[in-house]
């Protein structure tokens, strides 16, 4: 069990079209089908170059998790998405050390299980990790 790898970088936009356009035509991003994520209140594509993928999300709703974001901080950098093998065990070892969580169990969506760590914890840098 450990961090394996950057597997995604975050990035909270305002137009979701625009920026999918932005990294497909400039960056020659393979980009994926949009899905909403209710419960977060946004909407959001995977724009991949190599093997990152650049998760772009726009808010549904402006009270939702990237809505409020954007209005705090605007457009740009949200998190960065580490890779594990075994999240539940990996928590235990965050908790250990004293890291901050900001879940304290991890989600499940779509098949991926994830959990957040609180910025504070690293540098203002928001991780996200996710098994899947």
């Amino acid at each position: 069990m450990s961090i394996e790898k950057v597997i995604e970088v975050g990035i909270a936009v305002k137009d979701l079209d625009k920026a999918i356009k932005l990294f497909t035509e400039v960056l020659g991003a393979k980009a994926g089908e949009t899905t909403t994520f209710d419960s977060y209140g946004m909407k959001y594509a995977m724009c991949r170059i190599g093997d990152v993928d650049f998760e772009l999300m726009a808010p549904t709703k402006p009270d939702g998790v990237i809505g409020k974001f954007i209005e705090a901080k605007g457009e740009g950098l949200h998190h960065i998405a580490l890779k594990t093998d075994d999240i539940e065990k990996q928590w235990e070892q965050f908790a250990e050390k004293g890291i901050k969580l900001i879940d304290k169990t991890p989600n499940e969506f779509e098949g991926h299980k994830f959990g957040f760590l609180h910025p504070k914890s690293f540098n203002s840098v928001l991780f996200e990790i996710i098994q899947g």
